[in-house]
């Protein structure tokens, strides 16, 4: 998956061999070409709704989102993951663990809103799952600090079900790199 952040890093989406795009940083006029121009790429459009301003607290932005077409959305936010699935989308809720006090409130937050997906902050921290934890999560996205093919053979290695990077470079890897040696 590419962390694709702005419309300026678009472009080298469109092109790569990726075909997801975790989009953040959009502004609200760009939206609805963006998704138009990843959509006739044939590529799938996850937005980062939290970081776009003028949708990230509003409760009428899923049904906006929806209506534009946009199929799936990444948040933070229990109550946005919920609106979003209701409305019919793809979810994955966003986790960063940065010790240990905040890795239960993030498994009582995935029990909360039942993604379709978690992207688990940093990619590392798969190593630190325990089996009785890993056994409720949904299918696990690693993110940060995946920056070649080492990293990513190693989340996958841990439980990761798929990748996120805004390392470029990563993007036209072929899948076979990451497979088990």
């Amino acid at each position: 998956m590419a962390a694709v952040y702005g419309t300026q890093h678009l472009p080298a989406f469109l092109a790569s061999a990726a075909e997801v795009g975790i989009v953040a940083n959009v502004e609200l006029r760009e939206l609805q070409a963006l998704s138009t121009r990843i959509r006739d790429a044939g590529k799938f459009l996850m937005l980062n709704v939290d970081t776009c301003e003028g949708l990230a607290q509003d409760k009428a932005a899923i049904d906006y989102l929806v209506a534009l077409g946009v199929p799936s959305l990444v948040s933070t936010r229990v109550a946005t993951l919920l609106r979003a699935s209701r409305a019919g989308m793809i979810t994955m809720q966003k986790v960063f663990v940065t010790d240990r006090t905040t890795w239960p409130r993030s498994l009582k937050a995935l029990e909360q809103s039942e993604p379709n997906l978690v992207q688990l902050m940093p990619a590392p921290m798969l190593t630190q799952l325990k089996p009785a934890d890993r056994a409720v999560l949904p299918p696990i996205v690693a993110s940060g600090f995946v920056c070649n093919a080492d990293d990513a053979r190693a989340a996958l290695e841990g439980g990761a079900v798929a990748l996120s990077t805004s390392e470029q470079a990563m993007w036209n890897l072929p899948a076979g790199t990451f497979g088990k040696q």
